[in-house]
């Protein structure tokens, strides 16, 4: 991603991202049309342009239309949004992040959940 100082990404460039993640690729009046809320044609162009310069968007010219389509996938997206979140609120420490995770759930957590906790946990010991 070209602009690593300003990587994080607002919730609305975030409903974008997501569109065309499901997309795969699309031009502005697509993403207009899949907007959860009210956005103007002009609003999704130029965010779309932010999201260009920012890397996590490619563009392309067809006929009169661009064509955008995510540079990165979700997975390298949402690696980084971490990284990102545990080095600026959690002091780079994962286990910070992870324990403030767990203490803000707005509920106990599954049996299931705890099980893969432990897995996780438990081979992260053994390598």
């Amino acid at each position: 991603m070209k602009d690593q100082q300003n990587g994080y990404l607002s919730k609305r460039e975030r409903q974008i991202m997501d569109i065309l993640y499901q997309l795969g690729q699309a031009c502005v009046s697509d993403v207009v049309q899949r907007m959860p809320d009210e956005t103007s044609y002009d609003s999704v162009r130029i965010t779309l342009g932010i999201l260009a310069k920012k890397g996590y968007v490619v563009y392309r010219k067809h006929d009169r239309r661009y064509i955008y389509s995510p540079a990165v996938s979700a997975e390298k997206a949402s690696r980084k949004a971490t990284r990102d979140l545990i080095r600026t609120y959690f002091g780079g420490s994962p286990s910070r992040a992870i324990l403030s995770l767990l203490n803000t759930s707005s509920g106990k957590l599954s049996e299931e959940e705890i099980e893969r906790i432990e897995a996780w946990l438990e081979k992260e010991k053994g390598s």
